[in-house]
């Protein structure tokens, strides 16, 4: 069993934020709080105390950078430009989840009270990923919360897909008599996801302009929506809420499990099946990453007052 070491930690604050982040655990971020006025919120699922963890389960807590793609490959297989590639990633279930980021260990290159740049190489082609590329990543916190800023680089000879993504453990709230969460943004299409014994998702064509998104404990959904508008508001207790940002995410994926405390509201950079089913014109468009070409993700995550 791959086990990912939690300790030793990073922490970054500053305007009422703090951050623990964990480079060796994937540069997971395992905890954002916000405290002001008397009022503690934890804007994730916080990590509890524990020395490490198992790369293929992790906890579901904290937040970690989806790369080099982003999703479930189920099983982890593709083609890409005529070429057939099998990811061999040591998971029991021989899928694809997320990317291999997340469990990964990344080496810190910068650090000060706000924040901290993280590095990591995929330097040589090999069975989880037969291209070699670089990441940076940078956390930054201020009075308008957490920035999370991550950027891949192909130092490859050839083309590769590059799927870049955040998924951050939001804890549900109450925030109505009917003790339901609500969350609210806009985008051009929802697609119910479903997927096969291939890994493709189904998807619906449900025109989506501003959505609300009403959540109760025990009705699970994972659902996709296309050119989300870059914002999210998550309604809180108090007259509060957490808004979460990208402008640079095209796609919103909104993981609600059963009777869970959380959900996951993940900025995504390509649709579910986007490695199997997106026709070549998409996959040029919307995944293929040329020698020395950068891509790039920026999120962000705070506390509001709803005037």
């Amino acid at each position: 069993m791959p086990v990912l070491q939690v300790n030793p930690t990073v922490r970054i604050y500053s305007g009422g934020y703090e951050a623990i982040i964990s480079p060796s655990a994937g540069a997971r971020l395992l905890k954002l709080t916000y405290s002001a006025n008397n009022q503690h919120i934890d804007c994730v699922v916080p990590f509890e105390q524990i020395a490490s963890i198992d790369a293929h389960q992790w906890p579901k807590a904290g937040a970690f950078v989806m790369l080099p793609f982003t999703n479930r490959l189920d099983p982890a297989e593709f083609e890409w430009q005529g070429r057939q590639i099998a990811l061999e990633n040591g998971s029991k279930s021989g899928q694809g989840l997320h990317g291999f980021g997340h469990r990964s260990d990344w080496t810190v290159v910068a650090k000060s009270e706000e924040s901290v740049a993280l590095e990591w190489n995929h330097p040589i082609s090999s069975p989880e990923w037969p291209w070699i590329f670089q990441a940076k990543l940078v956390y930054s916190v201020s009075a308008l919360g957490l920035s999370v800023a991550l950027s891949v680089r192909n130092t490859d000879i050839s083309s590769m897909p590059v799927s870049l993504g955040w998924h951050p453990f939001i804890p549900l709230q109450t925030s109505n008599a009917s003790g339901n969460s609500v969350l609210s943004f806009s985008a051009s299409r929802m697609h119910d996801i479903g997927l096969d014994g291939l890994g493709i998702a189904h998807l619906s064509e449900v025109a989506a302009t501003q959505h609300v998104f009403t959540m109760d404990a025990k009705t699970a959904s994972t659902t996709a929506f296309e050119n989300f508008s870059g914002d999210v508001e998550i309604f809180l207790e108090k007259n509060l809420r957490l808004k979460l940002m990208s402008q640079t995410a095209p796609h919103l994926l909104i993981h609600r499990p059963k009777e869970l405390p959380f959900v996951c509201v993940e900025p995504v950079g390509s649709l579910p099946g986007a490695l199997k089913h997106y026709t070549k014109a998409q996959k040029d468009g919307e995944l293929s990453l040329y020698p020395e070409e950068w891509r790039h993700l920026v999120c962000s995550l705070g506390v509001e007052a709803i005037v």
